[in-house]
């Protein structure tokens, strides 16, 4: 198994307290590797109180066919707590390198919203045309090595 690691947050963020949060990981079809098939079955990860989770999940990209994970996020409804909401990314693509990684650093084909702003100290790992990175630590505003610098990807 390849360990997916990274961080839930609402739009303000916030950690989504109290709301059950729970990641879905879904194959885009069944397939095999090294004398395994895998399944569709979603691969089911509650978050930690912070927001950060951990998905174990098979690396897919040595799998004999192309393949790919696609991700779907369910909580409880704020306005109706015997409801759930949900966020559903069919067109997010993650491919799991035997290595894992971390969650923004994996997409084969990356989200349709290409100014995604990546906010982290390293910068992204397959950046596309366009890509932008924020130089600072998403979870301490005070960390010294914060510079604040923005950066633009233009000939990839």
């Amino acid at each position: 198994m390849a360990d997916v690691i990274g961080t839930l947050w609402d739009a303000g963020l916030g950690h989504l307290s109290g709301k059950s949060p729970v990641l879905y990981f879904t194959l885009n079809a069944p397939n095999a590797k090294a004398g395994g098939l895998y399944t569709t079955e979603p691969v089911k990860v509650v978050p930690a109180a912070d927001g950060s989770f951990t998905a174990p999940l098979a690396s897919n990209t040595d799998m004999q066919d192309e393949s790919w994970y696609t991700l779907r996020v369910r909580w409880v409804n704020s306005s109706d707590p015997k409801t759930y909401s949900e966020s559903d990314y069919p067109d997010w693509q993650l491919e799991v390198p035997t290595t894992g990684g971390a969650f923004s650093n994996l997409f084969g084909r990356p989200p349709r919203n290409r100014r995604m702003v990546y906010v982290s100290l390293t910068p992204p790992e397959k950046p596309l045309k366009h890509t932008l990175w924020l130089k600072q630590d998403p979870t301490d505003p005070n960390n010294p090595l914060n510079t604040g610098e923005l950066y633009e990807w233009r000939n990839v």
